[in-house]
Order: C-alpha cells, then sequence, then structure tokens
C-alpha cells in the first residue's frame, strides 16, 4: 500500500471509503490488501467492510471468495445483515450451480432476518425464490408481508403479483392489484400491468387479461410484451383463433412486431396443425422487419409433429441441421416428442444419436420425453437409469416436472410401489410437489385400484387426519392449491365398484367440504351416483 505510507490515523471510516474504491474498480485483491492493512493499524473490519468485499467479489463471478468472506464475517463476529442477504440475492440471478443457490437460501433462514424490513432486501427475496421456485419459502415470505406494516412501492406490488402467481394464488394477486389500485390510489406501471396480465394468463384466465388490458391501455401504453403474453396464453389454450384477433389488433395499434411475438402466434397455430396459417405468419414476417429464429423453425416442426406428417417435420429438422440452426435442444426436443407421441420411437433413437453427434446438452425437458418413451416401451429400469444418469454426465439436476413423468411411467407400467417412492422423493426436493403431481399419482393409483392408498393421498393433500383421528396433519398441497375434479372422480368411481362408497367416499366428501375444500357439483352428483350404485 505504497500510497497510503504518508497517511497517519486513518479511521474505519477512510478504510471503507478506500475499500470501496477497489471494489468499484473489479480490484479484489487491492481491497483483500486494505483489510490486512487495517488489521494491522488496529481496526477490525465492520458490517460494510465485507459487505462492501462480498459484493466486490460476486461482481466478478467469484462465489467461491464471496462465501470465504461470509465465513471470515461470522468467524469474526460481525453479524450477517440484509445488505449481505440483499448481496446474494442478486448473485443469484448469475449462479447456475444449484449448490449456491442452497446455500444462500440457507443463509437466509440462518439469520432469521425480517425480509419486509426493507422493501429492497423483499423484492431481492422475492425475485430470487420466485426465479428457482423455492414455493415453500415464498409462502412464508408473502405471509410476512400480509401481516407486516410496510407499504409498498409500484414496483415490490409487481413482485408480491408475480410470486403470488408462481404460487398459483389467484386470488391473491387480484387482492394485491386491488390494495395497489384502489385502496392506495397508485397508478401501475407498465412491468406491474405487465406482471398482472401474466399471473391471469399463467393461471387459465386469459379472457380476464384482455379485459383489464382494454380497461387501462388509455392510461399505460400497451407495449408489445404484452400481447406477447396473451398471446402465448391462447396458444396454451389452444385458441388458435382468439390469438389472431390479438395479432390484428396489434396492427391496428400500430405497435412495433419482433420475432418473439411472432413466434407465439405461430405457436398458437401450430398447437392446432393450422399449418396453412403458420405458412401466412412466416411470409408476414419480413415486410414488419422480422425474421425467422431457431425458434420459428422448431415451432414449424412440432405443428408437423402434430399434424402427424413426421416427414415433413423432419425435413425442416434436417434443414436447420445443414444451416447450422439446429445448436440447441430445443428443436431435438421437439422432433423426439413429435416421434414418441406417434409412437415411432425408431425416429427416436435416430435423433438421439443425432444428439450424440454434435454435442447437444440435453435438458429436463429431454429427459422428460425419455422417460416417457421408455415409459412407453414397458422398460421402466431403463427410464430410473436414464434420470440418474443422463442429469449426472451432463451437469443438471432432474426436476419436479421430469420426476413427474417417471412416476407416470411406473403407474403406466403397474407398479404402484415405485411410484410412490417417485412421489415422495420428489417431496424431499427443494421443489416439492404440486397440484398436478398429487393429481397424476391419485388418478394412477385409481386406476390400480389402490384405493386405500388413493385415499390418503387425498387426506395428505388437504391435511385432512385418517377417520377417526385428531391428529394434527400438514397440508401436502401447495397453499392455493386443490386437486382437479378428474383425479377424485376417479377414485369415487373406483370406490363404488369395490362397494365402498358409503363406508370411505361419502365420509371422505363431507370431510373435503368440512375443510372447505371447493367440491364441483360434478364430482358431488358422482359421488351420490356412485353411493347409489353400491
Amino acid at each position: 500500500m505504497i500510497e497510503m505510507q504518508s497517511i497517519t490515523n486513518l479511521d474505519i471510516i477512510t478504510y471503507n471509503t478506500l475499500l470501496k474504491g477497489y471494489c468499484s474498480k473489479g480490484d479484489v485483491r487491492g481491497a483483500k490488501d486494505l483489510f490486512l492493512e487495517m488489521e494491522k493499524a488496529g481496526l477490525a473490519p465492520n458490517d460494510v467492510s465485507y459487505n462492501c468485499l462480498i459484493n466486490a467479489a460476486v461482481s466478478s463471478g467469484n462465489f467461491r471468495e464471496a462465501w470465504n468472506t461470509i465465513d471470515m464475517m461470522e468467524r469474526n463476529g460481525v453479524a450477517v445483515d440484509h445488505f449481505t442477504i440483499s448481496i446474494m440475492m442478486k448473485a443469484l440471478k448469475k449462479v447456475k450451480d444449484p449448490k449456491d443457490v442452497s446455500r444462500a437460501l440457507d443463509l437466509l433462514d440462518r439469520t432469521a432476518i425480517d425480509v419486509c424490513s426493507d422493501e429492497v432486501l423483499l423484492n431481492t427475496v422475492l425475485e430470487t425464490c420466485t426465479r428457482h421456485r423455492q414455493l415453500h419459502r415464498l409462502e412464508g415470505i408473502v405471509a410476512t408481508f400480509t401481516g407486516s406494516n410496510l407499504r409498498p412501492s409500484v414496483h415490490t406490488y409487481g413482485s408480491l403479483i408475480k410470486a403470488c402467481s408462481t404460487l398459483k394464488k389467484l386470488d391473491k394477486c387480484r387482492e394485491l392489484w386491488h390494495m395497489m389500485v384502489d385502496e392506495c390510489a397508485m397508478l401501475p406501471n407498465d412491468i406491474v400491468l405487465g406482471c398482472m396480465l401474466d399471473a391471469l394468463v399463467c393461471n387459465g384466465k386469459v379472457e380476464e387479461a384482455v379485459t383489464l388490458l382494454g380497461t387501462w391501455k388509455a392510461k399505460i401504453a400497451p407495449n408489445t410484451v404484452m400481447y406477447s403474453t396473451i398471446i402465448k396464453g391462447f396458444a396454451n389454450n389452444r385458441q388458435a383463433a382468439r390469438a389472431l384477433d390479438m395479432w390484428r389488433e396489434m396492427r391496428e395499434l400500430s405497435l412495433t412486431f419482433n420475432t418473439v411475438v411472432y413466434n407465439a402466434l405461430i405457436d398458437s397455430q401450430a398447437r392446432v396443425g393450422a399449418m396453412d396459417e403458420v405458412s401466412k405468419l412466416v411470409e408476414s414476417m419480413e415486410p414488419n422487419g422480422c425474421s425467422p429464429d431457431a425458434i420459428t423453425y422448431s415451432t414449424i416442426v412440432k405443428g408437423y409433429c402434430i399434424k402427424g406428417d413426421l416427414d415433413k417435420a423432419f425435413e425442416v429438422f434436417r434443414s436447420m441441421q445443414n444451416h447450422g440452426m439446429a445448436v440447441d435442444s430445443i428443436i431435438y426436443n421437439t422432433v423426439m416428442d413429435g416421434c414418441t407421441r406417434h409412437n415411432r420411437m425408431d425416429l427416436v433413437d435416430l435423433v438421439l444419436e443425432d444428439m450424440d453427434k454434435y454435442n447437444i446438452k440435453p435438458s429436463n425437458f429431454t429427459l422428460g420425453i425419455l422417460v416417457k418413451m421408455y415409459g412407453r416401451r414397458h422398460q421402466l429400469d431403463k427410464a430410473f437409469q436414464v434420470i440418474e444418469e443422463l442429469p449426472r454426465r451432463h451437469g443438471f439436476q432432474a426436476n419436479s416436472q421430469a420426476r413427474t413423468c417417471l412416476m407416470c411411467a411406473c403407474l403406466t407400467n403397474h407398479s404402484a410401489d415405485r411410484a410412490i417412492k417417485v412421489f415422495e422423493d420428489m417431496k424431499e426436493a427443494g421443489e416439492g410437489v404440486d397440484g398436478k403431481a398429487y393429481g397424476s399419482l391419485l388418478s394412477g393409483l385409481a386406476r390400480l385400484g389402490q384405493v386405500e392408498q388413493a385415499v390418503a393421498l387425498v387426506e395428505e393433500a388437504y391435511g385432512l387426519a385418517p377417520a377417526g383421528s385428531r391428529k394434527t396433519v400438514r397440508r401436502g398441497l401447495p397453499e392455493g392449491q386443490n386437486l382437479e375434479p378428474e383425479p377424485l372422480e376417479l377414485l369415487m368411481r373406483a370406490l363404488g365398484q369395490r362397494q365402498l362408497m358409503p363406508s370411505i367416499g361419502v365420509p371422505l366428501l363431507e370431510r373435503l367440504r368440512a375443510a372447505r375444500v371447493p367440491i364441483s357439483g360434478r364430482l358431488f352428483s358422482s359421488t351420490l351416483q356412485n353411493s347409489w350404485g353400491s
């Protein structure tokens, strides 16, 4: 520290100011040397010192250095504070290693800091948990906010709405929107309106999203992202005509088109096999200043696969390979999924060979397709093998969707015990299980005649104590989620076939109603019919 030799009697504030200078330049080594200089001068680094160094480390992508600094901070008796947590939460935007994600969230849990004590902290934690689908943590944070006195800004309302959408708590999203707009008289910006539109679309309320956009577009200028969100919703619902209505509305408003919105439009038509409309949309891209990309062609391939024209699908796929556009797993997944759906397992094997040949890294979607394929081939052991080996070989973790596919493969192959084991493993994993996983297992158990286990699963889902017991049971389903009517109807029919409706089916329905579980009229009628039939 030659430049400091002539300076004496420096205090901690001066040292921290110098430290910030090194960190702003990204000079982590210089900052660490200054730490040593501080200690030689008899000054112990404080929370500001450590947070500055941690921030510099994560800014340079050196997460190991950041964790080493946090360890040193705690060893020296300096408490991790909300600034430390905010820095590590922001750092998780760049993190791919799930161990770093888990360690940062464990740090949050260990410090027991009130996330609602600081709005910046609340936003970063919400965004992190939403991105990494930490559903149980999100539930806790939303509950903490509900009981706090925090008066959030518009930006924070957007983060809260996004979090509640991830939790499938659409009523809570609506409540937050009402609080912001009506109770607090805040004017939402385009980002928060986009969050609310996305929440509605992701929870199956696309027409409500169209109405909301129509209500606010006089005050908040609509943009391409908003329309793209709605178009994707209509695509997911296979409402191809409504997607084209949004396209025409965009043209009337003279909104700028981009390849993303075109891909959503093309997807809306490809999902129903409307390849003539796909061709018209592709032709209109260039006049609107857009060019087809790999996703465009991948979507076209998907359309031909849905239509059952695998020859055309392979023709476009081979063309993409020849032009260097088949560079990731998306197109390979699309072709394999189409071939699997049409029972062309021989073609799936060819595509897998191509993935190895071109060094294409598989994804969780690839994994799900392969698990489905082996399940249909009645090669259950291979399905288990691929879900363990493929992620390990290519450096990713099997997610809940892939493991749900494995569970369904077990049920398809009449292996209820293995399906339950997969389900239990999913519950222990970070993502947990959702209503879809519960519904898939319930349907499978009912079809296989495992009615006692199916009933126990419903009880677990809703936190119902077994019949005759008064013990408290934790609800398995995430808050705000419910089982779809179809799996419950399957269970009631299975109980009816075994003359178990009076003794098990009707009492179960009554307990569900007592727990205020929403019961469809169709399910209620089905239960009564099965009860009478027994």
